[in-house]
């Protein structure tokens, strides 16, 4: 174990165990979705969930070694396959990868590197990194003649004007892809699949891990490369920005997740940024203050919010204990993270099991939103060599203690706020520096290796409100102060 983190609220504690117990079952020679019902090595799982699993454990070893098995089994075509190994006869399987599933390739090796600083696992798996985008970029070359899953026709293609097909010639419109999995929000059709436009979901990972080759070109010296895939990226969000968006900033799949991956990966205009974060909350609160995100949306959901000024939506999101949320499930039992967010219903009835495991560790990407955003451990520098730590406050955590063991040491982040008084413990190891940024003050702290310790007086208070409008007046009548009130 290389992470920790604790706090004044039981329920969260069970979560962190839950994270925790998920990720260890597991993680037996390779990565399974679940150990109980499939038992694949889901590579979507490891896309949407490999910081989470960095921050927790030393998974160094283990994850390099499935990254050899990702190269052994992706197809001359360049495509890595959804499960590795291959035990699933699907055609999606034995033909391409989806978005958000084989970018893996490329997603958990730049984690690795930045997790212990390594270059050696970019020199690995750069060729591989390349055939997928190769791949991807011939994808978006095809124009199929009907396509039941979305993107465009042939047909439509040639009643384009000259510059409206080159546009689209960036884009991927064809071949399958799972979309925003096990969303909530589709009300026909295949609800496993999200109501998120598939193709948007697909080409907003597009254009995610092209960022990220180009980073990893960068890292690697191959300077080339890097400029080919940032004009490649450029060319891409343009024709993104024309598919997806109106002039006036409203987009095509106005969703929690059509948001989330707009503001999170970057892709919407700046202009645009506010109006995208408005439509996020307005959905957020047209649902009562619930998520309705699947597989690839939930990892990004409290980031967008906490990085574009609505940390507040985050925690109440973050804090919720009825259906769906994180700690429903703790409420219902639960010693493992869920596949489903409804893998029990609130009338107890549950899904028939094949597709229902409840020992399934994608949704406990929320633990790398918890170790930077609560514990506020944030790499400036591959390694952490150098790092700043934020500590961002959640309504009903009074106090909270965050530990990462890196290659210099263990980082601690330990705050509380109580009884009108803010303390801050921060240790930062030897041969490192940080920035440290309190909880209420403007100007970071620049601070070499030590501990340090830091007390101040505040206003603020954390303690949980034990009603608010959420509320229902049954809930209110059911508290015999509460009915005395009204009374």
């Amino acid at each position: 174990m290389t992470g920790a983190f604790c706090c004044s609220d039981g329920r969260l504690n069970q979560l962190q165990n839950n994270i925790y117990w998920s990720q260890r079952s597991n993680n037996i020679t390779i990565p399974t979705d679940c150990p109980t019902r499939e038992k694949a090595g889901w590579t979507g799982d490891v896309v949407v969930y490999g910081a989470t699993a960095l921050y927790n454990q030393d998974m160094t070893a283990f994850y390099e070694d499935w990254l050899k098995s990702i190269r052994m089994e992706q197809t001359e075509n360049g495509h890595v396959l959804n499960t590795v190994p291959l035990i699933k006869n699907y055609i999606q399987q034995t033909t391409a990868g989806s978005m958000g599933w084989g970018d893996v390739i490329l997603t958990l090796p730049l984690q690795l590197y930045h997790r212990k600083g390594d270059i050696r696992v970019l020199q690995e798996n750069y060729g591989a990194m390349e055939k997928w985008m190769s791949a991807m970029r011939q994808s978006a070359d095809e124009f199929p003649t009907g396509n039941p899953m979305g993107g465009i026709t042939q047909e439509e293609f040639e009643s384009m004007t000259p510059r409206q097909q080159e546009n689209q010639r960036y884009l991927i419109n064809t071949g399958f892809h799972f979309g925003d999995w096990l969303a909530l929000d589709r009300e026909q059709g295949d609800k496993s699949v999200g109501a998120t436009d598939i193709y948007l979901v697909a080409n907003a990972y597009y254009l995610y891990v092209t960022s990220l080759v180009a980073q990893t070109a960068r890292v690697l010296g191959k300077d080339k490369d890097a400029e080919y895939y940032e004009e490649l990226h450029a060319k891409t969000l343009e024709s993104f920005q024309e598919e997806y968006y109106t002039s006036r900033g409203r987009i095509v799949s106005e969703t929690q997740t059509g948001c989330v991956l707009s503001l999170h990966f970057g892709l919407a205009k700046e202009k645009d940024r506010e109006k995208i974060l408005n439509t996020l909350l307005a959905n957020v609160e047209d649902h009562k203050n619930h998520l309705t995100t699947g597989f690839l949306g939930t990892p990004y959901l409290c980031h967008a919010l906490s990085d574009n000024g609505a940390h507040q939506m985050a925690s109440i999101l973050f804090m919720r204990d009825d259906y769906p949320s994180w700690l429903y499930a703790v409420k219902k039992g639960a010693t493992t993270i869920w596949e489903r967010w409804d893998a029990i219903m609130p009338d107890g009835t549950m899904h028939h099991p094949g597709l229902n495991s409840m020992n399934h560790y994608a949704y406990g990407s929320i633990g790398d939103w918890i170790y930077r955003k609560i514990g506020g451990v944030n790499q400036l520098e591959a390694g952490y060599h150098r790092f700043y730590v934020r500590p961002m406050f959640v309504r009903g955590i009074e106090e909270a203690r965050t530990e990462l063991e890196t290659p210099y040491g263990k980082i601690v982040s330990a705050w509380s706020c109580k009884n009108k008084k803010i303390h801050v413990e921060i240790h930062v190891p030897a041969n490192t520096s940080a920035v440290i940024y309190l909880p209420e003050k403007e100007e970071g702290l620049n601070v070499g290796s030590g501990t340090y310790i830091y007390e101040y007086d505040t206003a603020t208070s954390l303690k949980e409100l034990r009603f608010s409008l959420d509320n229902t007046l049954g809930e209110v009548m059911a508290e015999p102060l509460g009915k005395q009130m009204l009374d």
